[in-house]
């Protein structure tokens, strides 16, 4: 056990921090960064990190009396755990830390998000509750050197959208997410609740939003004629812009034009004036889960797969297996 560190987030100190941001794999996911854990802690949890530098295995826990939860990780190297067999003793090792730690705990939930050869043995032989096994993607868009040359990397019919949009009097405007974050995360609950989504508390994300690695822009779209706005949170993290939340309030009177691909370029355009290389939409429906328990979130994945971009397994938040972007 003397390669395992287990303990508190907040018990870090300044080497273990360097540490675990070492070992953080380059482009995605942000759940792998201790800003995270941190907003874990904002929204009410108790955060324990698991790392072994040796082994370059890391985890993130929430913890509620004597329940953990895993909320990002095992991240292994997978270069360095070639077979199903050393991957469960990985799995073992980090479970089995984390309750040296916490000997309180009674129920530990890992929720891999798996996709590799050597399931069936994961299944057959982990030596703990595995109640959920599936595999998650991404949109990950590749943003060029300059707004003109992505211009024409964008298909035709997202460059039709803009165009017509601002013909018909669109505009575009960008703040400091800080500055603005208050009324559009009540807006985007309200937003989300009348579809029957989910929203986080606005402690979590307001908490990444203050770490001093975290940069947020709100992008508003509005048709003022109408009166129909649009507007998305666009975080820029460790050289990956992020699209995290959004909302929208359409006119009876607005015209038949995409608010939301409006902004989406102009996010896109933000994030090159910064040098981001990536643009990741955070989250599609893998092809087999388009099932009635994710009907609510047809219309986004939808909309999300009109980009064009690469579909990648999606690391966030709770496992990452494989090269990175």
């Amino acid at each position: 056990m003397a390669q395992w560190i287990a303990k508190p987030l907040s018990q870090l100190n300044e080497k273990e921090v360097q540490i675990w941001n070492s070992m953080v794999l380059s482009g995605l996911p942000l759940s792998q960064g201790i800003a995270w854990g941190r907003a874990i802690q904002a929204s009410g949890g108790e955060c324990f990190i698991v790392f072994s530098p040796e082994r370059r295995v890391s985890a993130l826990f929430m913890v509620a009396g004597i329940e953990a939860e895993c909320v990002n990780g095992p991240v292994m190297d997978w270069a360095r755990t070639p077979n199903a067999q050393e991957l469960n003793e990985q799995f073992g090792m980090v479970v089995y830390a984390l309750h040296q730690c916490l000997p309180r705990l009674k129920k530990i939930r890992l929720r891999p998000r798996l996709s590799l050869e050597g399931l069936d043995f994961l299944r057959a032989h982990l030596a703990f509750p595995m109640d959920r096994v599936d595999q998650a993607r991404t949109r990950l868009i590749l943003l060029e050197s300059t707004p003109e040359s992505h211009w024409v990397e964008l298909s035709p019919r997202i460059r039709q959208e803009i165009s017509r949009a601002q013909r018909s009097g669109v505009t575009v405007s960008v703040r400091d997410a800080q500055e603005r974050f208050k009324d559009f995360w009540d807006q985007v609950r309200a937003f989300y609740q009348a579809r029957g989504l989910y929203a986080p508390e606005d402690s979590f994300v307001e908490a990444l939003l203050q770490d001093s690695e975290m940069r947020g822009q709100v992008i508003s779209s509005r048709h003022e004629p109408s009166r129909s706005f649009c507007e998305i949170l666009v975080i820029n993290y460790k050289g990956v812009g992020y699209y995290f939340y959004a909302h929208e309030s359409r006119g009876e009177t607005c015209p038949k034009v995409s608010l939301n691909v409006c902004a989406q370029w102009e996010a896109m355009k933000e994030l090159i004036a910064r040098g981001v290389k990536g643009y990741d939409l955070n989250g599609i429906l893998h092809p087999d889960h388009q099932n009635a328990e994710n009907a609510a979130y047809a219309g986004v994945d939808a909309y999300k797969r009109k980009f064009r971009g690469e579909t990648v397994d999606y690391a966030s938040p709770l496992i990452c297996f494989g090269d990175a972007p």
